[in-house]
């Protein structure tokens, strides 16, 4: 199994100077912490920067198919729901695009990890919206 930080390197190579020199990181949720920054920095540049918002979707979706390590520290399944997934219904940039990243199947899955964070009102409008995007779309998720 490839080390977790050893395939961050490899899939952010752009990110070098900046994410992984003066950080050390002691957990996948501290890598998470600033991908799911640059996640929401992505939607701000004039276009949204959909090659790299689709490399952390990538990187998600490795992250889920990795076996569990035994412990909530480094679990890499758990320390994605919580460092990304529970993070998305929070930025109405990465809300709104969702439907573009993630299928149906694993939006019903996290629903739990969504609910986390959002009343039964909030998360029917967000699963609404989703859903609505979702049917007008017709090309491949990531995750």
């Amino acid at each position: 199994m490839k080390d977790w930080l050893t395939k961050a390197r490899e899939d952010f190579p752009e990110l070098k100077g900046w994410i992984f020199e003066g950080h050390y990181y002691n957990s996948p949720v501290d890598l998470w912490i600033d991908l799911v920054s640059l996640l929401s920095s992505a939607y701000w540049e004039q276009s949204a920067n959909d090659d790299l918002i689709g490399r952390i979707y990538d990187y998600a979706a490795w992250c889920f198919k990795q076996p569990d390590s035994g412990t909530a520290e480094t679990d890499l399944s758990s320390a994605t729901a919580v460092g990304l997934i529970e993070t998305i219904p929070q930025d109405r940039n990465v809300s709104q695009d969702l439907y573009r990243w993630m299928s149906l199947e694993s939006f019903e899955g996290f629903e739990n990890i969504f609910r986390y964070t959002l009343s039964d009102e909030q998360y029917g409008k967000f699963r609404e919206e989703f859903l609505r995007m979702k049917q007008g779309y017709s090309g491949p998720s990531r995750i």
